[in-house]
């Protein structure tokens, strides 16, 4: 009996020794945030993109749902957003995922105390990853990463408005060519009258053409102003832009004269388009002085070094009521 017992508990402590050095032996995933930017920002809202890199040791896919994230800006929690990013890893490689979360400005507005005074905001990012494990000895169910990131981010409440706008007719040798092109047999000195009359907003009551029926050249010129009712200056310098009116786009281009202003962007724009645009609704703005406006634009957002080194990716999609 007493060398049963001998045998037996000899046996023991080489099974714990040898599940010990499985444990020991058995290799673990890897996971680290491999990149993390601020990769757009808009007037409305901006894009953190995160890269995950996870090494996976086995000889089997590990697939999971990603991470969980917290967002908190100057110390109030913003969101919390989970299952972002998922993918599989394959057996015995590695592999990178990227994924976007938006954080929307009226969220942080309603949250954060005299938000209107600052100019950059501190933002704390907590993310966990969990990766579910394949059933080997020595390994748990589950293997959990924790993460802690920081990122500024401007304060951004922006109005914007259409300033100066107008609208210049071609000149009567111009039209006299695009009749002549379009085999209309109308008095240039008429058309073009006409034509400075629909550019104007006073239309005379006969028509000798449709401002369709040529392709002449008419010239937009407005100033687009930005103004942050917050602190972050918006710097940069040109955009590119289009503008509708009453629904139907009417120029788009590039513009490089960009100024400051107190808290306001200054972009003036200056572009031809075709008397082919002016449907019947544009007409009806220039007519009335006043209507509603859209206007798209990109630019690249000059940040301070220590937000991002190189310039931001600005895009924004705003609209509105304007009167000239």
């Amino acid at each position: 009996m007493t060398r049963y017992l001998r045998f037996a508990a000899a046996a023991m402590i080489l099974s714990l020794a040898a599940c010990a050095s499985l444990d020991a032996q058995v290799a673990r995933p890897t996971a680290e945030i491999s990149s993390f930017s601020l990769e757009r920002i808009g007037l409305r809202d901006l894009d953190l993109q995160f890269e995950l890199t996870v090494k996976n040791p086995y000889p089997v896919e590990l697939n999971f749902s990603g991470m969980t994230l917290d967002f908190a800006v100057e110390g109030a929690q913003v969101f919390q957003t989970k299952s972002q990013g998922g993918f599989r890893v394959p057996a015995n490689r590695t592999a990178a995922n990227k994924f976007t979360v938006t954080l929307r400005y009226e969220d942080i507005i309603r949250l954060v105390k005299n938000y209107l005074d600052k100019d950059w905001l501190d933002t704390q990012i907590t993310g966990k990853l969990t990766i579910p494990l394949p059933r080997l000895p020595g390994l748990p169910a589950e293997i959990s990463f924790d993460y802690r990131l920081s990122q500024k981010i401007p304060a951004i409440k922006p109005r914007v408005e259409i300033r100066n706008f107008s609208v210049s007719a071609p000149n009567e040798q111009e039209v006299a060519k695009a009749l002549a092109a379009a085999g209309r047999n109308v008095d240039p000195k008429e058309a073009a009258g006409f034509l400075m009359g629909v550019a104007q907003g006073r239309p005379p009551a006969k028509a000798p053409i449709k401002p369709q029926d040529i392709d002449v050249p008419f010239t937009v010129s407005y100033t687009l102003a930005i103004t942050n009712e917050a602190k972050a200056p918006l710097s940069f310098d040109a955009l590119d832009y289009e503008l509708f009116i009453g629904g139907q786009s009417l120029a788009k281009g590039s513009s490089s004269q960009v100024t400051r202003q107190g808290s306001a962007t200054l972009v003036t724009v200056k572009t031809v388009f075709s008397s082919k645009s002016l449907s019947e609704g544009i007409q009806a703005v220039l007519a009335s002085k006043r209507g509603s406006f859209r206007i798209t634009g990109k630019a690249s957002l000059i940040l301070p070094p220590e937000v991002r080194r190189t310039p931001a990716p600005l895009s924004f999609d705003e609209s509105g009521e304007f009167r000239f």
